[in-house]
């Protein structure tokens, strides 16, 4: 028995950027291939097949006629929601894909004494069960694994060879830089499966339950610019999982480059000078990452002629991402954002603002944003986003209730334990 397990494809991520965009197809495309060389049995997709619930008609032609090659092989695919795939009050296009038959979807479920039963899917050809739990809107998944809402003894009694497939965080194996808290503790997954097959998280992570694997593959390429500075270097792919023994298989579509210019102490005209040094190399074709940070001594950062530089860059590069995000002058020392790249500012305003959580308000934000449709009328359009906002918010205005009823318990059990010491330290020779 053999399997590729991979996740995050993030397909129509990077859509101002057609570059980016092409690149991040190509991988979900060679990965596919490779899959079909290796000539597994079937594929697992651990979620966020794509970069959001109703992408680009174009984007998924193209992304129907990859997955029909696999199918054309007799390979099946089996795929789980990501939380971009996923669309509160709306149907997903995972949804649409599944009833055409390009892929199964395995999140099956049925309700029984009042625990969700989570019911396998069994590979005709192999006969491994496959069990998915599928990631939600803003992680709304995490609870219910933490509010033991899963009947986790009937999945563990599934009798033969079988596979878990999942799209959260788990907080043991969370990167440090992820600042995400809404986790699930490994202790909450069921035991007794073959292979836990893990989405989510971008970075490669492996791991075990007992003695069986569980991992995280990592995107395949990227899905923020945040994502390609924290990889670069590192390797990029998916897993062929024989017998239940996996073998990582790298996917390289470009070569990154990335050098981080400190302007600490010089001058606009220097900055400006030592980065045209570099920028007239020969970068190869690569993806070049350049973060300039610092404090100028003298001038100002709008003297420094980025433009001109990011333009030479494009000469011998594939693409540039120019980060100045934390280069500031000593007039603007006091007001120095801390943070290196857009979603380290988005992060930081949502905090801020953000009395229901960072991930519930940038759910919110990610819905706001999306464009009115061709032939759309106003009024549809503002209802298909009011649809699609209201279930967060009401899960998240939810959330908050349980946290503060919690709250108000944990306060009265501790007045009450002040009264009762009060009491308790009381005696005859109190009163004299």
């Amino acid at each position: 028995m053999k399997f590729a397990h991979m996740a995050d494809a993030h397909l129509g991520a990077f859509s101002k950027n057609p570059k980016l965009r092409d690149l991040n197809f190509k991988a979900f495309q060679k990965a596919i291939n490779k899959s079909i060389e290796e000539n597994v049995d079937f594929i697992i997709i651990a979620g966020d097949l794509f970069h959001n619930p109703l992408p680009d008609m174009d984007l998924v032609k193209r992304t129907v006629e990859v997955l029909n090659k696999a199918k054309s092989y007799g390979i099946p695919i089996y795929v789980v929601y990501g939380s971009h795939d996923f669309s509160a009050g709306a149907t997903s296009l995972l949804d649409v894909l599944a009833e055409a038959g390009v892929f199964y979807k395995v999140t099956k479920y049925e309700m029984k004494e009042n625990k969700i039963r989570l019911l396998p899917v069994e590979d005709r050809k192999t006969g491994v069960k496959i069990v998915g739990m599928p990631g939600l809107t803003a992680s709304m998944e995490v609870r219910y694994f933490t509010e033991d809402a899963i009947d986790m003894n009937y999945l563990e009694k599934i009798k033969g060879e079988k596979i878990f497939v999942f799209h959260t965080t788990i907080a043991e194996l969370k990167p440090d830089y992820i600042s995400d808290k809404n986790a699930v503790p490994i202790s909450k997954f069921p035991k007794g499966f073959d292979y836990y097959a893990g989405g989510h998280l971008h970075e490669r992570i492996i791991s075990k339950i007992n003695n069986s694997s569980l991992i995280y593959p990592g995107a395949l390429f990227g899905a923020t610019y945040n994502d390609l500075d924290e990889l670069s270097g590192k390797e990029r792919g998916f897993y062929v999982v024989e017998d239940f023994k996996p073998r990582f298989v790298p996917v390289k579509v470009c070569e990154f480059e990335k050098k981080i210019y400190d302007a600490t102490g010089k001058t606009a005209r220097r900055v400006e000078d030592e980065l045209m040094q570099f920028a007239s190399k020969d970068h190869h074709d690569q993806v070049v990452i350049l973060k300039v940070r610092g404090t100028l001594r003298s001038g100002k950062t709008a003297d420094i002629d980025f433009r001109k530089i990011r333009e030479k860059i494009l000469e011998t590069a594939e693409e540039v991402l120019l980060n100045t995000y934390s280069l500031s002058t000593e007039e603007r020392k006091g007001i120095i954002i801390p943070a290196s790249s857009p979603e380290e500012i988005e992060n930081g305003v949502f905090k801020e603002i953000s009395i229901y959580g960072i991930d519930t308000t940038r759910r919110i934000f990610r819905i706001l944003k999306e464009e009115k449709k061709e032939e759309e009328k106003g009024r549809d359009y503002r209802n298909r986003i009011w649809n699609n906002v209201r279930p967060v918010l009401v899960q998240a205005l939810s959330r908050k209730k349980r946290e503060k009823s919690i709250e108000e318990k944990e306060r009265k059990k501790e007045t009450e334990k002040s009264e009762k010491k009060e009491v308790k330290t009381a005696s005859i020779f109190d009163f004299g």
